[in-house]
Parts: structure tokens; sequence; C-alpha cells
């Protein structure tokens, strides 16, 4: 019995470890990708202005400017990294025309800490349900 206690508390401790490295690793990432963005669009400004470039930035990029940036943003604010995006833009002044940013990322940061927050008070009982534990 008290065996059983002791495993169930070490998975206990496991879940909230790899849940607070998740949170972690996703808001990480949203500031890497956030200043990655911010400094794309400054090498871009500069070549439009026609101002020279370190050697390593005369090469064109694979790709056009801002493919795929929205999707990332969003995909990235759904799975934890919405404050973190929202708090970038402003600390980089990363400028986009969409206010579908402006106004996601603030409803995406209350759901992401509505459901951590609910994660953390449950105990991840959700989990023992659908195991039938």
């Amino acid at each position: 019995m008290i065996l059983l206690f002791f495993v169930h508390t070490f998975c206990m401790m496991i879940l909230y470890v790899l849940l607070v490295a998740y949170i972690l690793a996703i808001n990480f990432y949203a500031f890497l990708l956030i200043k990655s963005l911010k400094l794309e669009e400054e090498r871009e400004e500069l070549r439009r202005e026609g101002m020279p470039l370190m050697a390593y930035e005369n090469e064109e990029p694979k790709k056009r400017r801002g493919e795929g940036t929205l999707g990332k943003l969003c995909i990235t604010g759904a799975l934890g990294g919405a404050i973190t995006i929202y708090l970038c833009m402003f600390l980089f002044r990363y400028r986009r025309g969409d206010l579908f940013l402006m106004v996601l990322m603030p409803l995406l940061g209350v759901l992401n800490i509505y459901l951590f927050v609910l994660l953390f008070r449950s105990g991840f009982g959700f989990l023992f349900l659908v195991n039938g534990g």
C-alpha cells in the first residue's frame, strides 16, 4: 500500500516536470521565432534600401519572406506560446499588418493559462479516468 503511494507520487512528479519543461520549451521557441522574424524583416529592409550587407547575407533567401509566418505564429500560440508571442511582438517592435494576431494572441494566451492552471490543479486527474484507474 505504501509502495503504491510512492509510485503514484513519483509518477505525478514526473508529469509535473514534463509539463513545466513543455511550457518552457514552447515559450522559448516562440521567443526565438519572433526574434528571427524581426531580424529577417530588418535584413529585407536593408536590402530594399540598397545598403551593403555582410557576405553571408548577400545570398537570396530560398523562400519568400513571410511565407507561412502567420501559420507558424498561430500554431505556436495555440500550443502554449501565445503570451510570449504577444509580449515579444511589442518587445522587438515586430509589426505585422494582421489585426488577427493582435486579437488572437491575447485570447489564446488566456486559454493557455486556463488550461495550464487546470492541468496543475486537477493533478492530471483526467489521465487516470481515461486509463480506468
